[in-house]
């Protein structure tokens, strides 16, 4: 099962996302049942590598903490491939990426070496963007949803689907209340 460890967004900030997804006609705008952040990538899982996963994850004892999403910005090498909303790299969220992605490394598990750039992925580029790429960054440089409260993290699964794909929340681990 292709998995990784991410964060659920409220639908109330889902909708906000969506009302930033349009514009831009060389791109695929990712559905908003599909946003969250990221927290760790774990590619293709065995079953009793999922197991082990979530035993991990069910000891994990950090703090609920707040998420902050504002403006909007792209990776990608030679040509933008992902837009994306930004999401604030509190120390918390640091902490608790950090935790798991170490846990997990030293458990064996293979985790990319990239560093940690927290985000919420709105869409995917077809081809190169024309020159309404700035247009579109300008326009939504200063973008904010409300704070986000997270109180747990979740295991996701994902496949492939017609439009895309399609992520599924498999576990739900919760944080510590403060």
């Amino acid at each position: 099962m292709r998995s990784f460890l991410g964060l659920v967004l409220p639908d109330p900030i889902k909708s906000d996302l969506e009302k930033i997804c349009f514009g831009l006609e060389e791109i695929r705008w990712v559905s908003p049942e599909n946003f969250h952040t990221t927290l760790v990538f774990l590619g293709e899982l065995k079953p009793e590598e999922t197991e082990k996963v979530s035993e991990i994850c069910g000891q994990v004892s950090e703090k609920s903490f707040s998420l902050e999403i504002k403006g909007v910005g792209f990776f990608g090498n030679k040509f933008p491939e992902i837009l994306y909303a930004g999401v604030t790299l509190s120390d918390e969220l640091k902490r608790l990426q950090k935790v798991l992605e170490s846990t997990l490394r030293r458990e064996g598990f293979s985790i990319d070496k990239r560093d940690y750039r927290p985000h919420i992925t709105i869409g995917r580029f077809k081809r190169t963007p024309e020159k309404r790429l700035d247009l579109y960054l300008n326009e939504f440089s200063s973008f904010q949803t409300d704070i986000v409260p997270v109180s747990e993290f979740h295991l996701f699964s994902s496949r492939s689907g017609a439009n895309g794909q399609i992520y599924s929340v498999e576990e739900s681990y919760p944080l510590l209340l403060e």
